[in-house]
């Protein structure tokens, strides 16, 4: 049995040896492992954007005593923003926006909001508005309150056509109607009951222009609730003007290439003539990321100003690859847009340890633009790692762009997708995985292209490698890179990094 054993081991290595050295010689095998080859199969065409949940700031008057930001706040958000050029953002508001004391008031509660607006307005970027959750009469969730809906698209055609913000381009009422934290509890009746409501009051005014965004579920990780987009598509028909859904995923299902499958379900469950976006994204951490969990738990216990409900990992350069990372593989997915929660630690108040304490915020944001005037630490107003990668995905894929798939090689973590629009070029690459490939990027229908080149790489210590200028954004690493597609650019991508190649302006 031994001398068996033994002559069993030494042809199994025998073989496994014979093999290895077969791959390594042969040069097909090596070159195609690595190839990321740039297709013409379009994903989808007339591309909507990413961008970010923008708005609320009603504790601004609590915090530090003013109605709104101060001029040099919003200019440095108006800085920031411009650099983003994001195509789509997303505005909610409540009732209390119109309604003084149970008086309709459609202008003196509203200068935070009309300063948003005022400034898509002037940047041409496509606004989805709407309310957060409904009204409804005789404790009855699905009996909406019309003198409500009557209010609120009073509202809205204040806002379009007496105040001319023709960006609002949809309507999105209820958030995330199918959770139990919701005005809707997970009624479908209610949610449907509430957007055709507000179909029939719209109807008595010029707003043929603004149609329905829904139906802004949250499904973390599940493929399991299409049922909402085949209903609503049944039940509304062309009044949803554009489909959406809220991901808040695990790392884990992101990083191994599972959320792909799963947003594809929700592509596959919306109307082939639709859009469908993500209403939100953002990532929340499970006993399935034991060791994130502990670690954001803890930052939170440790900050005074940080809510429950925040993620204390956007102060990490690794927020920035995986944030990439799920929006490049929603756009993979056909998905048409992500909207990244959140903006700014300023927009949202949040509880902690359900002490409703006004101080605490949702730190989700790119920055804490009142870092100085409510935690007494400018620093905390300073742009965090993530920016760097989420804004080059906003600016460089803009509206109105066609999306083309990328063949990629059997490596853990790598995506890659391509935009293009007036014959400008965008190629995005992430590697979320530790490790470190080379690759050869190549493309069966572009040749040769001069592209500039940006770099971001998450290093352990939470900070990253990637060049900024004085104002804390991305600036090239590499400018006017002649590059040729049709033999292959041979280059590496590194563990936990994001490349991004464009000749946009």
């Amino acid at each position: 049995m031994r001398t068996g054993f033994l002559l069993a081991g030494l042809l199994s290595l025998f073989l496994a040896t014979s093999a290895c050295d077969s791959d390594e010689n042969n040069s097909d095998f090596v070159l195609q492992n690595r190839e990321i080859t740039i297709t013409s199969n379009l994903i989808s065409t007339d591309f909507v954007g990413n961008g970010a949940q923008w708005g609320g700031y009603e504790n601004v008057q609590s915090w530090i005593g003013t109605e709104t930001l101060s001029d040099a706040d919003w200019n440095t958000l108006y800085q920031r923003i411009d650099f983003m050029r994001p195509p789509f953002l997303r505005i909610m508001t409540n009732a209390s926006s119109y309604d003084n004391n149970g008086t309709y008031d459609e202008v003196t509660k509203n200068t935070t909001l009309f300063k948003m607006l005022d400034y898509a307005q002037s940047r041409n970027i496509e606004i989805t508005y709407g309310e957060w959750g409904h009204h409804y009469t005789n404790g009855n969730i699905e009996e909406i309150d019309a003198s409500w809906v009557a209010n609120a698209v009073k509202f809205l055609n204040y806002l379009v056509n007496t105040k001319g913000y023709t960006c609002i381009k949809t309507l999105n009422v209820i958030n995330e109607p199918n959770g139990d934290w919701s005005s809707a509890l997970g009624n479908y009746t209610a949610w449907k009951n509430t957007q055709q409501a507000f179909i029939a009051e719209m109807a008595n005014y010029e707003l043929s222009a603004v149609k329905l965004m829904g139906p802004d579920i949250a499904i973390f990780e599940s493929a399991n609730q299409t049922s909402w987009i085949t209903n609503a598509k049944d039940d509304l028909g062309d009044a949803i003007g554009l489909y959406d859904i809220h991901v808040y995923p695990k790392q884990l299902i992101v990083r191994n290439g599972d959320y792909t499958e799963m947003l594809q379900a929700y592509r596959d469950a919306t109307p082939s003539d639709k859009k469908i976006v993500l209403g939100e994204i953002g990532f929340k951490y499970t006993d399935v990321d034991a060791d994130l969990k502990a670690e954001n738990e803890e930052a939170i216990e440790n900050d005074p100003y940080a809510g429950d409900d925040s993620n204390m990992m956007i102060y990490k350069a690794f927020y920035g690859i995986d944030m990439a990372d799920a929006i490049i593989q929603s756009m993979r997915a056909g998905f048409s847009g992500a909207l990244v929660w959140d903006m700014d630690d300023a927009m949202y108040v949040s509880p902690k340890d359900d002490n409703y304490n006004v101080d605490q915020m949702k730190r989700w944001g790119f920055w804490n633009i009142l870092g100085e005037e409510h935690t007494g630490d400018a620093s905390d107003e300073e742009i965090r790692p993530y920016f760097y990668p989420v804004s080059l995905l906003c600016r460089y894929f803009p509206a109105g762009a066609d999306i083309y798939d990328i063949d990629l090689p059997n490596k853990k973590g790598v995506r890659a997708i391509m935009g293009v629009k007036d014959g400008k070029y965008t190629i995005a690459l992430v590697n979320s995985h530790y490790v470190t490939y080379p690759i050869n990027l190549k493309s069966d229908f572009i040749s040769t292209l001069t592209l500039n080149k940006y770099s971001y790489k998450s290093n352990s210590d939470g900070s990253f490698v990637g060049t900024v200028d004085e104002n804390g954004f991305a600036t090239p690493v590499e400018n006017n890179m002649s590059l040729d597609f049709s033999n292959g650019v041979e280059m590496t991508l590194e563990g936990e990094s994001f490349i991004l190649f464009t000749n946009m302006e």
